[in-house]
């Protein structure tokens, strides 16, 4: 009897920073996926609130009431997104293992190699005026990183600068002073495999 695998529900435990991670994972995968056709519009839904949740997520570490309010609001709302995503993809693949690689979960008894861990933390240093530097630890099994950056808040459709390096760290310069500027890293394995930075945001002295 073929052995049957399904999709791990860890995405319902993560942490902000993770939620974010395994929904990227699973846009970047499922979206104009050959082996996932006609997908709910929840797919769609997901892209678009994602930018708006890594905004709340920056907004909510002051703590204050309103802010945190505004992100656990999100974050239920992408969890029930992915939830929704879950379903589907599970229904199409009937245990299918490749399939369900494919759409970007995590699944039980996964025969491939581990996933690189997810970015938990994004390190943003202010130097002198317009530098700034960017760093994230050491990302096991990262062939590359991305360092990005947007001077408008993030949506789906932001257009990132962005400088690729095989250091964890960089700095940019040049930007422009008393300006607000978002930042992210997106560490790079093999077969093109992707983890996303939290984002964050700083006023560039």
């Amino acid at each position: 009897m073929k052995k049957k695998f399904i999709i791990l529900k860890q995405y319902k435990r993560d942490r902000d920073s993770d939620l974010s991670t395994t929904a990227k994972r699973v846009v970047e995968k499922s979206k104009n996926n050959p082996k996932i056709p006609n997908p709910p519009e929840a797919l769609d839904k997901l892209e678009k609130l994602i930018p708006e949740y890594d905004i709340a997520v920056v907004n909510a570490r002051g703590r204050d009431k309103e802010m945190v309010s505004i992100k656990k609001a999100l974050k239920a709302e992408i969890i029930g997104l992915l939830k929704e995503l879950d379903s589907f993809i599970t229904t199409i693949a009937d245990g299918d293992e490749t399939l369900l690689l494919t759409s970007g979960f995590g699944i039980s008894g996964q025969s491939t190699a581990q996933p690189m861990p997810d970015i938990v933390k994004l390190d943003v240093v202010l130097g002198p005026p317009g530098e700034v530097t960017i760093s994230v630890k050491q990302v096991r099994s990262a062939k590359a990183y991305l360092h990005q950056y947007t001077t408008e808040p993030p949506t789906s459709e932001t257009v990132w600068i962005t400088e690729g390096s095989s250091d964890p760290e960089c700095t940019f310069q040049g930007l422009k002073s008393y300006t607000k500027y978002w930042f992210r890293i997106i560490a790079i394995g093999r077969n093109n495999q992707k983890v996303y930075s939290p984002v964050d945001a700083r006023v560039i002295q």
